[in-house]
């Protein structure tokens, strides 16, 4: 921290992770907007890559970069077309209107015979690690903070069966879902303890458990086959030193306390339209766990005006910002259709009103209108 008390991105965002109040709610948001980068660097990226989400996250003014282990997809094997295959065997379908993450269409396993034929991917290369060591060094430049990524076993599981070949596993071979969810999620134990060894602030765990109106799992199968699971990852990545972020889209409200119970530090995105209320959470959870989020990306950042974008800021910073424990962003990310002045907005009503001591304003009016 400074003489005037001003605290690095990096001393805010853990702060905040760490369930207290720095000098201001830090900001953050995961950058999937060719526009955005457009406009702020200057290029568009062919693949998201450390160099240019680093510098747009750092031009936009966030306080935390993040970054995949071993890229977005993973390593994907060479060829042309509109479809790739990933080392894990997964096919993918190309669609621009996605960028930078495509639709799983084929996948390579279907039961026992074809798992005792397949390998996992070895997590120790050393070019796994290549983006995140790009983002460490620029982003220790301008003290930001740095969350690295991996997947959650529930997704990082069913991507290898399809979701419906693996909803049926968890009636017909609980047993054999088990060992795939071991051998899965002890690749990536593998690649976070990699990457807090190249000095990764955080770990990110990207798990989506729920749609729009429910969990994707019930809650039972949940307590019995997953969070065991997030249980191992979480308790390494903490045995190691960095704090845990969960990104799960969707309404995942029945399955919180056990993921409280597994340890993670921090929740994102709490997504509005699945009915994740920011408040509720707050009071519940808000001395437990970090909160990161809710700034609508579906309505509010895409169709409304600048000044409907920071009167839905200021909801979330009155909501969640007292006492700490809150990061400011949308309620998933910044994609294509959220118009830059709205990105703008939000993180411009942020800076004007998260510092601490709170004082927000109850009028709706933040334009000095």
């Amino acid at each position: 921290m400074s003489d005037t008390g001003e605290m690095t991105s990096r001393e805010r965002v853990l702060t905040a992770l760490r369930h207290g109040e720095p000098d201001r709610v830090p900001i953050f948001d995961f950058i999937y907007s060719r526009r955005l980068f457009k406009e702020v660097i200057g290029r568009i990226p062919e693949s998201y890559n450390a160099e240019d989400v680093t510098d747009c996250c750092r031009r936009v003014g966030y306080d935390m970069v993040p970054i995949p282990f071993g890229g977005v997809a993973g390593f994907v094997e060479p060829g042309g077309g509109d479809t790739f295959r990933d080392e894990w065997g997964t096919t993918y379908k190309k669609d621009p209107q996605a960028w930078p993450i495509d639709a799983p269409v084929a996948f390579p396993l279907r039961g026992r015979s074809d798992w005792k034929n397949y390998t996992v991917p070895d997590p120790s290369i050393p070019t796994r690690l290549r983006q995140v060591t790009t983002a460490v060094r620029l982003a220790q430049a301008s003290d930001m903070a740095v969350a690295g990524i991996v997947r959650g076993p529930f997704s990082a599981t069913w991507l290898l069966f399809g979701f419906e070949t693996f909803a049926t596993l968890l009636y017909d071979d609980p047993d054999f879902i088990d060992d795939v969810l071991t051998a899965i999620t002890d690749f990536f134990i593998e690649g976070a303890r990699r990457m807090v060894q190249t000095g990764v602030d955080a770990v990110f765990f990207a798990d989506d458990y729920g749609s729009s109106e429910s969990p994707l799992i019930s809650p039972w199968h949940f307590e019995r086959h997953i969070l065991p699971q997030v249980g191992r990852l979480v308790r390494a990545v903490r045995d190691m030193g960095a704090p845990v972020i969960m990104h799960s889209d969707g309404h995942i409200r029945p399955l919180l306390s056990g993921l409280l119970r597994a340890g993670i530090d921090a929740y994102h995105p709490i997504e509005r339209r699945a009915g994740m209320d920011l408040g509720e959470l707050k009071r519940a959870y808000g001395q437990r766990l970090c909160l990161l989020g809710n700034v609508d990306n579906t309505t509010t950042l895409v169709t409304g005006s600048p000044k409907a974008v920071q009167v839905e800021t200021l909801e979330c910073l009155r909501t969640a910002g007292p006492g700490g424990g809150y990061i400011l962003a949308s309620d998933h990310s910044i994609k294509d259709d959220v118009p830059n002045e709205n990105v703008f907005a939000l993180y411009e009503a942020g800076r004007r009103w998260g510092r601490y001591p709170l004082k927000i304003p109850d009028s709706l009016s933040v334009s000095g209108e």
